[in-house]
C-alpha cells in the first residue's frame, strides 16, 4: 500500500455522507475542494439537518446580498424537509425586509419548531433605550399567527403584525421578546393563549407599563425582566416559577405572591428612585428562602441605608437557605466595603457554601457613595461556618482588594479554595506582578488551615468553578448590541466560498 494512498475517499458514497453528517455543517462544505469526488458530498449534511443557524461567523464576511443569495441556495437544497431549528443573526437588515418574509414563511411552513431572528446588532445610547441607527424593525407578516407547531420563539428587534393572534402557540413554551414593541394589552393576551409558556424573557420592550403574571394554572418556571424602562407596575404570583431575573432601573411599585418554588434569584439595577428607596427590600424579603442570589453594588447600599437612615424593622434579615451568592460591584472604595461586610451582618446567611465577587474591571468608573453611606472602620463580628469556595475576579490586588480577600480568609473557618483571578488575560507574562499579589496574599491569617489561595488569569482551567448565572446585565455589553450563543449540538454555518454551481 503506498504511503499517499487516500483510503478514505474510496469509500462508498452513503459513509462518506454518513461521516460528514458527524461533523459540523462549516466544515463538511470545506471538503468540497478536496477532490471532484467530495464536491456535492456536503449537501447531505445541510439536507439531512433538522437544525439550521446562521449565526455571525455566517453573515460577518459578505455583503448583505450575498448573504441573501447564499441562504436562499442553502434553504432550497434543505427542499421541503422538516426543519426544528431555525436561527439568523444579521445587521444591517433593513434592505433584506422582502427576504426576511420569504425566509421567515419557508421555515413556518417546515414546521419549525424554535425560531429565532436577532437583529439586535448595534450601536445603542447610553441608556440603552434606542439604536443610533435609526432603523426600522422588522415587522414579521401574519403567516407566523397561523403556525402551530413553534415550542420556543426568539425576536430581537421585530415586531408583531397587527392584529395580533396567539391561538395557534398553544404549545409555546419559551418566549424570548428582545426591544419588540410590546404592551400591555398583547401581554396579557400572551399569557392566556399561550397556556404551555416556561420560559419568558423581556429585554428592552420599552412600552410594557405593567408586568403581571398571576395565576394559579400557570406553568412559567423562568422570568427574566431586563431593561424595560417603561414598567411602572409588577406583580407576581407564580405556583411553578423556579428562576426569577430583574436587571434595570427600580422605579416601580412591586407584589410577589406565590414564588415559594423559586430557588434563585438575580437583581441588579442601574438605580432606583428616591421615591422606591424600600422596593430592594421588599424584593429580597420576598425571595428570602431562595438557594442562589445575585446581587449588585446598588442593592448592598440601598440595604445598608435601609439600616442607617430608615431604621427598616425587618433587619437582620436571614437568608437561611442560601447556598451561593454572587454580588457584581461596579465600584470599590471604603464604602462599598463596608457595603459588603454589612451585607454578612444585616443578612446572615448560615449555610452559604460558595461566593462569587466580580469586581470593578475599569477603575476610571468609580462611583462615589461617600455621602449617602457613612463606613464604619471595625468590620463584623461574622463567622462563615460553611463557606467553602470563593472566586473573586478582576483582581488587581489595590489595598481595598486585598482588605476585601483578608476580610473572608479571616472569617471562613472551613474555607478549602479562593480563586483569586487577576484582570491580566495571560499571568505567565506578569510574573513580577504575580509574585508581588502571591507575596501580599501570604501574610494574610486564615481562619481555615486548609485555605488554598489559587491564582489565575480570566481563560485558566484552574478557575472554572462559576456561579449559576454566567451573564451579567451591564452597560457596555448592551452597547454594542448583544448576539446569538448556541449550544454546541447546534449545527452553525459559517460563510464559505463554494463553487458558482451552487450559488
Amino acid at each position: 500500500m503506498g504511503r499517499g494512498e487516500d483510503r478514505i475517499s474510496n469509500l462508498p458514497n452513503e459513509i462518506l455522507q454518513f461521516i460528514l453528517c458527524l461533523v459540523p455543517l462549516k466544515y463538511a462544505i470545506r471538503t468540497s475542494t478536496l477532490s471532484k469526488r467530495w464536491r456535492h458530498l456536503w449537501q447531505y449534511n445541510l439536507i439531512s439537518s433538522t437544525s439550521l443557524q446562521f449565526g455571525e461567523d455566517f453573515s460577518c464576511n459578505q455583503s448583505p446580498m450575498q448573504f441573501a443569495a447564499t441562504l436562499d441556495r442553502y434553504l432550497q437544497l434543505h427542499e421541503k424537509r422538516n426543519l426544528d431549528k431555525f436561527g439568523i443573526l444579521l445587521s444591517p437588515f433593513d434592505i433584506l425586509f422582502s427576504n426576511f418574509e420569504n425566509w421567515v414563511a419557508t421555515v413556518l411552513a417546515k414546521g419549525v419548531k424554535e425560531l429565532e431572528i436577532d437583529l439586535s446588532q448595534g450601536v445603542l445610547n447610553s441608556y440603552r433605550a434606542y439604536y443610533m441607527d435609526d432603523r426600522m424593525p422588522f415587522v414579521i407578516s401574519n403567516s407566523l399567527f397561523r403556525c402551530n407547531s413553534l415550542t420556543h420563539l426568539s425576536l430581537s428587534r421585530c415586531n408583531f403584525s397587527d392584529p395580533s393572534d396567539f391561538t395557534n402557540f398553544v404549545g409555546l413554551r419559551s418566549l424570548s421578546l428582545d426591544n419588540v414593541d410590546l404592551v400591555d394589552e398583547m401581554l396579557t393576551t400572551m399569557l392566556e393563549t399561550c397556556v404551555s409558556l416556561e420560559c419568558v424573557c423581556l429585554k428592552r420592550c420599552e412600552n410594557l407599563e405593567v408586568v403581571k403574571f398571576v395565576g394559579d394554572k400557570l406553568k412559567l418556571q423562568k422570568l427574566a425582566i431586563v431593561d424595560c424602562r417603561g414598567v411602572s407596575d409588577m406583580e407576581i404570583s407564580a405556583p411553578e416559577l423556579q428562576s426569577f431575573l430583574y436587571h434595570g432601573w427600580i422605579s416601580f411599585s412591586c407584589a410577589f405572591g406565590n414564588v415559594s418554588k423559586v430557588t434563585d434569584v438575580y437583581l441588579c439595577s442601574d438605580g432606583l428612585e428616591e421615591e422606591y428607596e424600600k422596593v430592594f427590600f421588599r424584593i429580597l424579603s420576598d425571595f428570602s428562602h431562595v438557594k442562589v442570589l445575585t446581587i449588585c453594588s446598588v442593592a448592598l447600599m440601598n440595604i445598608v441605608i435601609e439600616e442607617q437612615e430608615l431604621n427598616e424593622p425587618g433587619l437582620p434579615l436571614e437568608l437561611q437557605n442560601l447556598q451561593e451568592f454572587q454580588l457584581i460591584m461596579d465600584s470599590i472604595s471604603e464604602e462599598h466595603l463596608y457595603c459588603v461586610f454589612s451585607f454578612f451582618r444585616l443578612c446572615p446567611s448560615p449555610y452559604l457554601e460558595k461566593l462569587f465577587i466580580q469586581l470593578p474591571s475599569n477603575f476610571y468608573q468609580q462611583k462615589d457613595i461617600s455621602d449617602l453611606v457613612t463606613a464604619e472602620q471595625n468590620t463584623p463580628d461574622i463567622v462563615f461556618r460553611n463557606l467553602r469556595w470563593i472566586k473573586i475576579t478582576n483582581f488587581e490586588g489595590t489595598p481595598l482588594e486585598l482588605k476585601l480577600v483578608k476580610f473572608f480568609l479571616e472569617k471562613a473557618i472551613v474555607l478549602q479554595s479562593i480563586f483569586i483571578v487577576l484582570n491580566q488575560c495571560d499571568i505567565s507574562s506578569n510574573s513580577l506582578f504575580v509574585r508581588i499579589i502571591e507575596g501580599q496574599l501570604s501574610v494574610i491569617p486564615k481562619a481555615s488551615k486548609d485555605a488554598n489561595i489559587v491564582m489565575c488569569g480570566p481563560f485558566d482551567h484552574d478557575c472554572m468553578i462559576n456561579p449559576t448565572h454566567t451573564t451579567i446585565y451591564h452597560q457596555e455589553q448592551y452597547r454594542k448590541g448583544t448576539t446569538v450563543q448556541y449550544d454546541h449540538a447546534t449545527i452553525r454555518v459559517e460563510n464559505i466560498p463554494l463553487d458558482q454551481d451552487f450559488l
